[in-house]
């Protein structure tokens, strides 16, 4: 009693320790959006996760915490619930208590699943419903109930596409395991498999009802199929060279291997042979499982690709326990050691896995925010400045005057519904550009563009007339003239002045000043990832461009504050600041006629 005891407390332990780790605040990439999405009942970037949304509506009502704080623990419960899970599963197989127990450890701490238990994601939803899909696929290769699984199968589609591969596995799973007993079955089980779907209905009905953000509008037949596909994302899938695939393909197996601390990867395949001499038709559906999640994971270029490997990863973690079950009998008295594994995964992914103290994305944004002059307009093309802005000025309320777009997400038009919510006088003043623009952007979203230079014409006298129509707001860009072929041509001869985070679009050449000494800075307690270190490094660019600006204009001692300010923050010893500039470059001066951006 005492030992079955213990090996549950796997599940409270590991709840806590995500706690413990949890993101303090919103993060990078899509928790911004997230968690403003659950609390407004937004809808969600493709292909719209309906069910999250409505489960992280629930879970940002509860009154603890900021909004995403609450949000990030639902995501904290869902893994918790996906590892509990998993521990079922493999006491199901037939695998003792020290064997279930060990595998649901590693994979509660192994760093694609802590990753997602810790901050807004969609992900710690997709393991509870992957391992509770396969939990209804090994009863039913049994004689379990077949109508149950069917329903899971649809409703699992409903969170994240990237479980098409685990529902795939379980059909075929049950294909072999009923063959021809299955054909009467199928009417029913096709019935409730839609009814699992039908959360999908939020999106219309939502869309219907207007929204603050709704993004891809899904109001039609159409627009709801551009969204629950992945219409805008597909450029990016399957489309790579050999070469990009083969280094996805290697990315990808060392993060599985890492998952099983790499000594126990032969344990992996010695439980997939153990388990097709068992149980061949789940050995088959696993097996096909993981590897279409894998081929769907590395031909997918995008760089937060490590939460697609879970429906692989929950695979392959199957076939492990049931290897794993052949070691321990080995051990006799010794088989309790084997708990090391998952301690060891504890301790070598803390660092990985653990957001605790991370403020990164919100330091971030508010420093952003604190770049801006009053009722000022922003626009930006990072994505990770967006996000949390988006979450603090729409659920937290912080400064409400600044204006903030996003200039990749005007290539959509759905996106103007939200403007025209959130700035109706940004849309009215210039309904003229807006129009000529979208008459193009129509043609764009239908395949049928007949001029691609005329689209971007249009794009970018657009995108100037939110800037020259509103001459009484100051106007800012997260990007220089150097920042792309937009960039290039909005406002030629209109100078961009570095000020904070942000580049003033000036009719002169004037530096404003600015306090840098307002700003917090904190470096995350563990070593920053690629995302993480791109924000960073913003800092420093930030810094250069305006102490290129002062010595243009012989401002020295602001150069010197400017060094020591940035020399007293943690970053600076990791990207410490090259040799001080002597002069030149920076602010281009006036070329042609200005518009009139300064009251």
């Amino acid at each position: 009693m005492i030992r079955r005891l213990l090996v549950w407390l796997v599940v409270p332990a590991t709840f806590v320790v995500y706690l413990i780790t949890l993101s303090p605040t919103v993060g990078l990439i899509d928790s911004g959006e997230l968690a403003a999405g659950c609390n407004l009942l937004n809808i969600l970037h493709p292909t719209g996760y309906p069910l999250y949304t409505m489960l992280g509506r629930l879970a940002s009502l509860v009154p603890v915490g900021m909004v995403v704080n609450r949000v990030a623990a639902s995501s904290a419960l869902f893994a918790a619930a996906g590892v509990g899970l998993f521990l079922l599963l493999g006491l199901r197989l037939g695998l003792s208590r020290t064997t279930a127990g060990t595998g649901a450890l590693l994979l509660g701490f192994s760093f694609p699943v802590w990753a997602v238990a810790v901050d807004v994601e969609v992900y710690s939803l997709t393991l509870v419903l992957v391992v509770l899909l396969w939990l209804a696929a090994e009863s039913a290769e049994r004689g379990g109930p077949l109508l149950i699984l069917a329903y899971l199968a649809g409703l699992t589609l409903t969170n994240h596409m990237s479980a098409a591969s685990t529902v795939l596995g379980v059909a075929l799973t049950v294909i072999l395991a009923y063959r021809r007993g299955l054909v009467r079955r199928v009417p029913v089980m096709a019935l409730l498999f839609l009814l699992g779907v039908s959360p999908y209905i939020f999106l219309v009905l939502r869309a219907r009802a207007g929204p603050l953000f709704a993004w891809g509008d899904p109001y039609n037949i159409e627009r709801f199929y551009w969204h629950v596909t992945g219409k805008q994302y597909q450029v990016w899938m399957f489309s790579q060279s050999s070469d990009e695939v083969m280094r996805n393909a290697g990315r990808g197996a060392v993060l599985l291997a890492r998952s099983f601390l790499y000594v126990l990867v032969p344990v992996v395949f010695y439980g997939a042979v153990r388990l097709f001499r068992t149980r061949r038709s789940l050995a088959i559906g696993l097996t096909v499982s993981a590897v279409a999640a894998f081929a769907y994971a590395v031909n997918y270029s995008i760089p937060d690709i490590e939460s697609y490997y879970l429906p692989c990863l929950v695979a392959l973690a199957v076939f492990g326990v049931v290897g794993l079950e052949q070691l321990v009998r080995r051990m006799g008295k010794w088989r309790h050691a084997v708990w090391v594994a998952g301690l060891a995964a504890l301790v070598l992914n803390f660092g990985a896995g653990s957001k605790r103290g991370d403020y990164v994305a919100y330091d971030h944004a508010i420093n952003t925010l604190a770049s801006a002059g009053q009722n000022a307009t922003i626009i930006t093309d990072w994505w990770d400045v967006y996000s949390p802005v988006f979450y603090l000025q729409h659920v937290e309320h912080v400064r409400p005057d600044v204006c903030v777009i996003d200039k990749e997400l005007l290539r959509r038009s759905w996106y103007f519904k939200y403007l025209a919510r959130a700035y109706p006088w940004l849309v009215e003043r210039s309904a003229t550009e807006i129009a000529q623009y979208r008459e193009y952007l129509d043609q764009f979203e239908h395949n049928r563009l007949r001029d691609a230079g005329e689209i971007q014409r249009r794009y970018v006298v657009m995108l100037a007339s939110f800037v020259t129509r509103n001459p009484e707001r100051p106007a800012y860009t997260t990007f220089d003239v150097d920042g792309g072929a937009d960039a290039k041509q909005l406002l030629p001869g209109v100078a961009r002045v570095p000020v904070g985070l942000l580049f003033q679009l000036r009719s002169d050449t004037l530096i404003p000043e600015f306090d840098y000494s307002r700003l917090t800075v904190r470096m995350p307690p563990r070593k920053p990832d690629m995302r993480t270190w791109a924000s960073l490094e913003r800092y420093r660019f930030f810094l250069m461009r305006r102490a290129q600006a002062l010595a243009a204009r012989g401002r020295s001692a602001e150069i010197e504050r400017l060094v020591s300010w940035y020399q007293s923050l943690p970053v600076s010893r990791l990207a410490p600041l090259p040799v001080r500039p002597k002069g030149g470059g920076g602010v281009p001066g006036p070329r042609g006629p200005v518009p009139s951006l300064n009251p």
